[in-house]
């Protein structure tokens, strides 16, 4: 695997109008239903940005704890791929490693994400999704859609089954500079429980990088129209139910505070519907916040218009790198589709 995510990480990267190159497949990404798609690259500057964050941290807290202190010598390289390889090794060590090194970033997420919680509504109607953007306080929502061109090679239910398998936990550590920790367990209907841990932000943001630790109870196709998923968030027909999963972020906190809530969707569709002549799959990703609307007019700004736009540009960045392993484990004949899909 660690061989196979370097050669993704340095694959040869093209933009032509708003299309991104990845893998010998196009993307696009569209923060809206009705936007056009990005003109810029998303996943490459963000990912090495990222990267560059994230790999001073942790040899700052390895060389301060000399846990895994072999894994400095694996790679000096700032980039993706240099992280990716740091990140295997340390994880190759003790794959909970992570949460001993991070102990204190893990804690400040939690100060800044109560705080959030304290000062927000708890109306979900009036929450705010990655990503919200504008000239503040005039917001209008958005959330990312990245079309993914495998014409044919990776369909909708393919991926979804992957996300539901081993193979997608075991990609996440490297589907992101940011990401740490994850393992999921699927119930006998279907639903998922995962633990996570990952972190976004200080990229776009002047918040920093916030690496949380949480769960997701319960990622379940979506009931419209509750308390818990309001109709707003309903996305429309062309997305089927069960191909989506909505379900709470909460942290892992004695008092296991919600602090947002994670939909995803995926959906298959025609070449007369994409921008480059091919089919493919689209993926929706959101996930909705308290809107911090008892915070200083320039914290809210700063959360709303910057942050989770940090958070939204992440998901592409996973997405893209999430779509290339399904498609080469699917490939393997490694996506088995479970009844419930």
């Amino acid at each position: 695997m660690h061989l196979k995510t370097v050669v993704l990480a340095s694959a040869i990267i093209t933009v032509t109008t708003g299309i991104e190159t990845h893998g010998g497949y196009q993307y696009e990404a569209r923060f809206s239903p009705e936007a056009t798609p990005e003109a810029k690259n998303i996943k490459d500057p963000y990912e090495t940005t990222a990267a560059t964050i994230a790999n001073a941290r942790l040899r700052e807290q390895v060389e301060a704890t000399g846990i895994a202190r072999q894994c400095l010598a694996e790679s000096a390289d700032a980039e993706p791929a240099g992280l990716y390889a740091l990140k295997d090794c340390i994880a190759a060590d003790n794959k909970r490693n992570f949460f001993t090194l991070l102990a204190e970033d893990i804690e400040e997420s939690k100060a800044f994400w109560t705080q959030v919680i304290q000062e927000s509504t708890t109306d979900r109607t009036k929450w705010v999704p990655a990503r919200a953007v504008s000239d503040y306080p005039h917001l209008f929502l958005q959330y990312p859609y990245t079309k993914c061109y495998f014409n044919g090679n990776l369909t909708a239910t393919q991926f979804a089954a992957w996300t539901l398998s081993q193979n997608a936990d075991e990609a996440n550590l490297n589907a992101n500079p940011e990401h740490y920790y994850k393992e999921t367990v699927l119930d006998s209907t279907g639903a998922q429980r995962s633990e996570i841990f990952e972190g976004w932000g200080g990229v776009l943001s002047t918040f920093g990088m916030k690496r949380t630790n949480f769960t997701v109870p319960a990622f379940a196709p979506p009931e419209y129209g509750t308390v818990d998923t309001p109709e707003a968030w309903d996305i429309g027909p062309s997305f089927p139910l069960p191909l989506q999963r909505v379900g709470a972020k909460v942290l892992t906190s004695e008092d296991g505070q919600t602090f947002g809530a994670l939909h995803i969707a995926v959906r298959d569709f025609t070449a007369s519907e994409g921008s480059t002549g091919e089919s493919g799959i689209e993926i929706y990703s959101a996930v909705w916040y308290p809107p911090w609307d008892q915070a200083s007019e320039a914290d809210q700004a700063e959360f709303v218009n910057n942050y989770l736009a940090d958070e939204a540009h992440h998901m592409v960045v996973e997405v893209i790198n999430l779509t290339q392993k399904a498609h080469e484990d699917c490939k393997s004949g490694l996506c088995v589709i479970p009844s419930s899909i």
